[in-house]
């Protein structure tokens, strides 16, 4: 995978650039944008709303990491403070001492003390320092960066979803362009029609029958002419959607919709999806993250080793009424003895959810083969239309040509140019079909792959 790998990665790259060069000078130079359907994908690849949510996804997850990462690192306080006492403590002293000495009273020793001050002062700096926490942290901490890598994935698999919609709408467009096309070519032939009755007509050639026949087939085809072009408009829509482009911006398509038929081996292609989707990946992160969540839960149930120091200045310091430094360091130990079972059940809803995960993935499996193979299918039958469509197109423009210089020449009926009209119509709009689901089937398989590079090619 690794050569094949590295250069999908750089036709990315370039596609993502060329898409975005190109889309910046058009819109700086005022012109239309002319793209092609990989540069459309390469302009949606950077400007989609979709790729940007899953892109900020990373960066969130990547936080999360470091904040889970800061319990390594120790904790720094500093503390300060300034307290007036009013009533200071007193010791009062009153005791007699006898003297060793015959006929010597004793002494009396009577005193008074205040043990403190009406201010207090402190300054002390603390540290804590986690040296020992039985996997709490460290499976934390790895799970954080299986997720951060998950979401890369993740991101992915939303470049695949926005490149394969913005294909799919780039195709919309063309063939909503093609089939208007053939409308205006279908109501320009009736019109032309249209003429020749009435030139028969008034010629007295031709019965009023015929004449009103022809004028419903221009009505009929007119109302097509219409609809088609508002499907044009419809398609643009969905286009600048699904590329991130603002309506102020022309767009001109440069592709078309022919294409040429490759051949298809289904088992090469299911393993370039096992190869290249990026859910297996994330699938694969997310059920190893849950593991390392779930011996995260479990050290909450194991004992955690600390090291505490403090240095500092009080004033005063017991019946020292002045300055004084105080230093400790220690370490503790803390064995959790029952806290209600919410480690236990921690551990195990992590372990539940990972063993949801494995079930997932074959799931996911299954999905992507189906999708792999439907598309192929696909493909194989879209391939057929292809060339029968084309073979009919041609039968129905030699049979339209037949019938209209039969007509001119009286060997023909205005019922049967008519018909042989909306079949050279039908036809072609057959072909157009053909074309465009062989090409959306090619788009579907890429995506079913995971190729993002091919979708679009």
């Amino acid at each position: 995978m690794g050569t094949s790998g590295t250069r999908r990665n750089a036709l990315l790259a370039t596609l993502i650039l060329a898409g975005w060069l190109g889309s910046v000078t058009g819109a700086q130079a005022a012109e239309p944008l002319k793209w092609s359907v990989r540069e459309a994908i390469g302009y949606a690849l950077v400007n989609s709303p979709d790729v940007a949510v899953a892109h900020s996804r990373i960066d969130e997850r990547e936080e999360a990491r470091k904040e889970v990462f800061s319990n390594f690192l120790p904790d720094l306080t500093i503390d300060a403070g300034y307290q007036y006492l009013d009533n200071i403590p007193r010791i009062n002293t009153d005791i007699q001492v006898d003297v060793p000495i015959p006929g010597v009273p004793p002494i009396a020793v009577q005193d008074s003390r205040e043990i403190g001050a009406n201010d207090n002062w402190l300054a002390r700096l603390s540290l804590n320092q986690l040296l020992f926490e039985s996997g709490r942290v460290y499976y934390a901490h790895r799970a954080a960066g299986k997720q951060v890598e998950s979401s890369r994935h993740e991101e992915e698999t939303v470049k695949l979803g926005v490149a394969r919609q913005t294909a799919q709408a780039y195709l919309s467009v063309l063939i909503a362009d093609a089939v208007s096309g053939v409308q205006r070519e279908a109501l320009s032939t009736a019109q032309a029609h249209l003429e020749q009755v009435q030139n028969r007509y008034d010629a007295g050639v031709a019965n009023r029958l015929e004449l009103l026949r022809a004028q419903v087939e221009v009505s009929n085809v007119e109302p097509r002419v219409i609809e088609a072009e508002q499907d044009i408009e419809t398609a643009f829509i969905l286009l600048r959607r699904a590329a991130g482009l603002g309506r102020h911006v022309e767009i001109e398509l440069t592709d078309t919709l022919e294409a040429e038929v490759e051949a298809i081996d289904e088992e090469e292609e299911l393993e370039r999806a096992r190869e290249l989707r990026p859910e297996f990946k994330v699938l694969e992160l997310n059920q190893s993250a849950t593991e390392d969540l779930a011996l995260s839960k479990r050290g909450g149930m194991l004992p955690i080793m600390q090291l505490t120091s403090t240095i500092g200045y009080e004033k005063p310091y017991f019946a020292v009424n002045d300055w004084e430094k105080i230093f400790t360091i220690g370490v503790g130990i803390q064995v959790p003895l029952f806290d209600g079972l919410e480690s236990y059940r921690g551990m195990r809803r992590a372990r539940a959810a990972a063993e949801t995960i494995t079930l997932a993935s074959v799931q996911t499996h299954a999905n992507v083969r189906t999708e792999v193979r439907t598309a192929v299918l696909s493909l194989r039958e879209a391939a057929v239309r292809m060339k029968t469509t084309k073979e009919n197109q041609d039968r129905a423009n030699q049979m339209l040509e037949i019938a209209e210089h039969s007509y001119k020449a009286g060997a023909a009926t205005n019922v049967e140019v008519i018909d042989a009209q909306l079949a050279a119509t039908t036809a072609r709009l057959e072909h157009l079909k053909a074309l465009f689901d062989y090409r959306n089937a090619q788009i579907h398989l890429s995506a079913a792959t995971g190729d993002l590079a091919s979708i679009g090619r």
